[in-house]
């Protein structure tokens, strides 16, 4: 008989550095991001501070990398998975689509975070760029020149982060249509003659 210890791949899985900054997105929607603090969030997950230790080095360590994990995920894998499509109309579309089918909820807690903690401010600015000029290289590619494209961009990423402000708050595909009906308006290929 062996007398080795037969781990818990489940537990492992829960403890993993994928799991904490999951579990911290799912307690910055539901608890804030008070909750993001080491001994909170510890307690709320049930383990002690070595589990935390063990996969960052300190808050501003979890920070960074969980706002790096937001992007990735929230971003450029969004990005990504609308670059499988061929044409610009196609890559929007498929852009709508992927966010439509996500739960984007963490967005507005991070930006009300950013309110209070610049780091996470800095980020949001990377994040904001990036995803504008996505936008700004799909209307551009449409036929608008480069400032139109960068200022179309800029009007439909704003309008749809405002529109998650609203209350009641719209369906994210209501924001998605109305988000889409006011880009079009300003691309050459669908305005009526």
């Amino acid at each position: 008989m062996s007398n080795s210890i037969h781990k818990n791949p489940k537990k492992e899985n829960q403890n993993s550095k994928l799991d904490w900054l999951e579990f911290a997105l799912e307690m910055l929607i539901k608890k804030g991001p008070e909750a993001l603090k080491i001994t909170p969030l510890c307690e709320l997950k049930g383990v002690t501070k070595g589990s935390f230790y063990h996969h960052f080095k300190n808050r501003s360590e979890f920070i960074d990398t969980l706002m790096e994990h937001w992007y990735q995920k929230m971003t450029l894998d969004f990005i990504s998975q609308a670059n499988t499509e061929a044409s610009p109309m196609e890559r929007l579309n498929k852009l709508d689509q992927v966010i439509a089918n996500q739960n984007i909820e963490a967005e507005m807690h991070i930006r009300a975070w950013s309110l209070k903690e610049s780091s996470i401010a800095l980020h949001l600015e990377k994040i904001d760029q990036q995803r504008q000029d996505y936008l700004a290289s799909c209307y551009k590619d449409l036929g608008l020149d480069d400032q139109a494209a960068k200022d179309v961009a800029l009007m439909a990423y704003a309008n749809f982060l405002g529109m998650q402000q609203v209350h009641p708050r719209p369906s994210i595909e209501t924001v998605l249509r109305v988000t889409t009906m006011a880009s079009k308006a300003f691309i050459p290929a669908f305005k009526e003659d």
